[in-house]
């Protein structure tokens, strides 16, 4: 399924600008978490007005909230979900993307999440999530999809190596979240990994990220 919503403003995306757009499929699993529409971002008055942060809330009910949340059929994360959580949410999520016991789907659902927590670190973690190692390709792509919705045009630099990545999905990935941030920057790489790239998916998904910047 291939659909062409307009690309992330020149400004950095932030957690309460919201995509309202239907994101693609970057893998079989990822499907899972991308398929579908959601709402954009509410205001936060709004939102500590519903479920306000100063909650008490035990370790342990926000461990099962979490869980509950990411049981969700939704294909993006709402921030007006995840906002009540407050910033320990991010601690909580992190363990769960990186844990080898938990299942491929959860760990990409946990990661996708971390677009929209309330936490001054939670781009350091998703970058650090983007480095090759043992973590499978799912949540990789997943992690390059949260990070470009929250920062924008500030994630075309971690992005954009990603084009050379091993894995096929991650490439994809990252070829589609370049063309949705867009910006100059982001055609430069993607036109220069098209005269390379020799994966007819990849070059499908980089064709795909250039159709979505506007010349």
């Amino acid at each position: 399924m291939s659909i062409s919503p307009p690309p992330v403003s020149a400004r950095a995306a932030s957690p309460a600008h919201g995509w309202r757009h239907r994101l693609p499929r970057l893998s079989v699993l990822a499907a899972l978490l991308l398929s579908g529409t959601h709402p954009g971002g509410e205001a936060a008055a709004a939102l500590m007005q519903s479920s306000p942060l100063d909650t008490p809330r035990s370790p342990g009910t926000l461990h099962e909230e979490i869980l509950r949340l990411l049981d969700r059929s939704e294909a993006f994360p709402r921030e007006a979900d995840w906002a009540p959580l407050g910033p320990d949410a991010l601690t909580e999520l992190s363990g769960l993307a990186n844990d080898p016991k938990a299942s491929e789907t959860q760990r990409a659902r946990a990661v996708t999440a971390m677009a929209v927590v309330a936490h001054p670190e939670a781009s350091v973690r998703l970058q650090a999530l983007l480095r090759p190692s043992a973590t499978p390709p799912s949540v990789r792509s997943a992690a390059a999809l949260a990070l470009a919705r929250r920062t924008g045009l500030e994630s075309v630099p971690s992005l954009a190596p990603l084009l050379e990545d091993r894995s096929e999905a991650v490439r994809a990935a990252a070829a589609q979240m370049l063309g949705r941030v867009g910006g100059a920057e982001a055609r430069k790489v993607l036109e220069e990994r098209l005269a390379l790239e020799e994966k007819l998916e990849v070059r499908e998904a980089i064709q795909r990220g250039l159709s979505y910047i506007e010349p």
